[in-house]
């Protein structure tokens, strides 16, 4: 599978955060790719500004990634509850 039409879904700080994101999707089978924000060659922290890394998962894959990070969450805040 590759992605076709590539829809940016979330901006992280750090790219240990937006790896992070893309495990987390990879597990439900949807496929992703990050980039990082620049100018040319220069990063935005090359620049002095906060990094930023972005998330791209086929358009078509949305509402699934929408349902299963819904459910994480759920999970999430019932165990945080326990």
């Amino acid at each position: 599978m590759s992605i076709r039409a590539p829809r940016c879904i979330r901006i992280f700080k750090t790219r240990d955060e937006a790896n992070e994101a893309k495990k987390i999707l990879k597990t439900a089978g949807v496929e992703s790719y990050i980039t990082e924000d620049r100018f040319g060659e220069l990063t935005l922290a090359d620049l002095g500004m906060e990094s930023r890394f972005r998330l791209y998962i086929d358009m078509q894959d949305i509402p699934k990634a929408a349902r299963f990070l819904a459910k994480k969450l759920k999970q999430h805040k019932t165990s945080a509850g326990k």
